[in-house]
């Protein structure tokens, strides 16, 4: 009899609309610390939704958590031809009941959903909670040109101007970019979030699937200005890391490589995801592409005691020092 992750390896072959976060090949890319495993609802022996989890063992919890780079994860259900609007909610409660039942016990949970579930509700039922997050989609990649006059009249300006001072490439090893990435946060004062491993992985894997590029302005003396490392599945572009030397700040060079990507974009599938962040000033730049602000759900849930008056008072502690 096969695993549930051997009947998703499967599933997902099939599926070409399962999101990149949630495929198996980046599951086993970026679950380095931990192991994954998926929870799947089936009927008649076909699979229906699909949840995949990370589970990594924290001091001396048991946590459900994100893997790093990678945004969102959550359930993906499939629904009937010609499902009835009235009937949908009902669909979407008995396949995330079944799917919630199946997570192991865990102390913790924490898993960023896709910006398509809007139903969470079988998941409150159960004591989970939900935070609000957000991001900027392009939506409709069809004609790049018109997507250019959607930029701000400022965007514009500053993607003619690094047009005239540096050269788009995409030929950067795992090894330069990351390298790059590290050296351009250092001199902010910065430490990088992921590690080299993790990136390998994802870069070796999403090139072998044919799902990602990376792209780099230089100028005419050799000077890297910025690097934005982008991965797509069928249905959408994610500007995954971007990264800009602050020698360089003012040349424009990471508005252009937005632009180049959102063509790219345009030509492999139907909408750019800024991977939006909650930082003021990043919100600001990517609002001035044309993006439609898009939100998204955060579940979680605490089951042990222990943990949540830990959580509790590293949140009071911190919050006591900003």
């Amino acid at each position: 009899m096969l695993t549930n992750k051997e009947k998703y390896r499967e599933f997902c072959k099939k599926e070409l609309n399962i999101p990149i976060f949630s495929k198996d090949w980046w599951l086993d890319a970026v679950c380095v610390d931990g192991e994954w495993d998926v929870a799947l609802a089936e009927k008649g022996g076909n699979i229906f939704a699909s949840m995949p989890y990370y589970m990594i063992n924290k001091d001396m919890f048991k946590v459900i958590g994100m893997p790093s780079l990678t945004q969102t994860m959550g359930p993906y259900i499939k629904y009937p031809a010609g499902q009835k609007r009235y009937k949908k909610t009902f669909w979407e409660k008995e396949l995330m009941s079944s799917l919630i039942e199946q997570l192991p016990s865990f102390d913790s949970f924490k898993q960023s959903f896709y910006h398509e579930v809007i139903n969470w509700l079988p998941f409150y039922w159960k004591g989970f909670y939900s935070s609000v997050r957000y991001t900027y989609i392009i939506d409709n990649l069809v004609n790049e040109k018109n997507i250019f006059q959607t930029f701000s009249k400022n965007k514009r300006k500053n993607i003619e101007k690094a047009q005239r001072i540096v050269e788009v490439r995409s030929d950067l090893s795992a090894d330069e970019f990351y390298n790059y990435h590290k050296m351009t946060l250092a001199k902010n004062g910065e430490n990088i979030l992921y590690s080299y491993e993790v990136f390998k992985n994802i870069y070796n894997s999403a090139y072998k699937n044919g799902s990602a590029t990376n792209l780099y302005s230089i100028d005419k003396n050799g000077n890297i200005h910025s690097a934005l490392f982008i991965v797509w599945d069928k249905n959408s572009t994610y500007a995954l890391i971007s990264s800009l030397d602050p020698d360089f700040r003012h040349s424009g060079s990471l508005s252009l490589l937005f632009y180049e990507a959102i063509k790219i974009a345009s030509k492999c599938s139907k909408r750019f995801d800024f991977e939006g962040s909650m930082m003021e000033y990043a919100a600001n730049s990517y609002r001035q592409f044309g993006g439609t602000l898009k939100p998204f759900y955060q579940i979680v849930k605490t089951n042990s005691k222990l943990l949540s008056v830990k959580n509790m008072v590293e949140n009071r502690i911190a919050s006591l020092w900003r």
